[in-house]
């Protein structure tokens, strides 16, 4: 009576063979060489060795795979089906595994950068270029995130590293700086702080300054410093990036705080530039990693190669 079918509709299935895959592969080399001593070669083993193999594999399998014959080794009929079979699996196989292999090739040939919206539209874009000019068979792919998605795009492996201030020290990632920049006040040109060649940290009571997400822990330093004095910052209002950020500048919106090697280009260049006296306004980015990773050959270069560019 032949068996019910499973709930699912499926027939129970055999439970897999007991086969060893360096046995299968010794025969398919036996049969095709119609030598042991051949495949022994072949396989870079002893004669010996092939012919333990075939003969467990006989045994596993309950029956006569090869005929011997003072001349050749040939199939039985169960080892022709065998063979025939067999080759069509291990062709499948190595296929699979060529993949693997290939995939896990071009991992290695991939790094995957996170970095904050200022760093990856400036500063990324060129260093991009000079490596890819050098190292063509990398393929380097820039993310734009925000602070908080950058860090977590390292967390979960999304990213290899990332580039960008780590506000705050924190045992979960190891930082390696690259580079300070300070931050200067920029105000529109026709702004009443634009006579002004500089300022001190009390501008900030009094005027309203619009910040980038991602300097929100310079607000909070200014913040403190006043604090200390008794006064408090003027109400900060957030923007999502630098072009948002440029249009209300020059809307009259308010004053802002940038890199001073962003405000001294592009738009922002037609700004004004006013120091800031009796605070640290400086900013360091670099190099973000998990702690303990170990970043793979493609990612390392590419680190070395952001090492070399920024210390120049």
């Amino acid at each position: 009576m032949p068996t019910p079918p499973k709930p699912n509709g499926r027939t129970h299935a055999s439970p897999l063979l007991n086969l060893d895959l360096a046995e299968l592969e010794t025969f398919v080399a036996v049969a095709e060489a119609g030598s042991f001593s051949a495949a022994a070669q072949q396989l870079c083993v002893t004669q010996p060795a092939v012919t333990g193999r075939v003969r467990r594999l006989e045994t596993t399998l309950g029956t006569t795979l090869l005929h011997r014959t003072t001349r050749r080794v040939e199939t039985t009929e169960h080892g022709a089906r065998l063979l025939d079979e067999a080759n069509h699996a291990l062709r499948g196989l190595r296929a699979v595994v060529a993949g693997f292999q290939e995939e896990a090739r071009l991992a290695r040939q991939r790094v995957a950068v996170a970095a904050t919206p200022m760093l990856a539209a400036l500063a990324m874009p060129a260093v991009i270029q000079r490596y890819s000019q050098r190292y063509p068979d990398v393929q380097i792919d820039l993310l734009d995130m925000q602070y908080r998605n950058a860090l977590e795009a390292i967390d979960t492996g999304v990213a290899d590293f990332a580039l960008l201030c780590l506000e705050a020290e924190d045992e979960r990632y190891a930082f390696e700086p690259l580079r300070s920049d300070d931050m200067v006040l920029v105000v529109p040109p026709g702004h009443a702080l634009a006579q002004e060649p500089r300022v001190d940290a009390t501008v900030f009571v009094t005027h309203s300054m619009m910040i980038i997400e991602q300097y929100r822990a310079l607000c909070d330093r200014i913040d403190a410093i006043l604090g200390s004095r008794g006064l408090s910052l003027a109400p900060v209002r957030v923007v999502g990036n630098l072009t948002t950020l440029v249009g209300m500048l020059e809307a009259g919106l308010g004053i802002t705080l940038l890199p001073r090697a962003i405000a001294q280009r592009g738009d922002a260049k037609r700004h004004v530039i006013v120091e800031v006296d009796g605070i640290d306004m400086r900013r360091t980015f670099g190099i973000v990693q998990t702690s303990g990773a170990r970043p793979g050959v493609a990612a390392a270069s590419f680190c070395q190669f952001l090492r070399d560019t920024f210390s120049a």
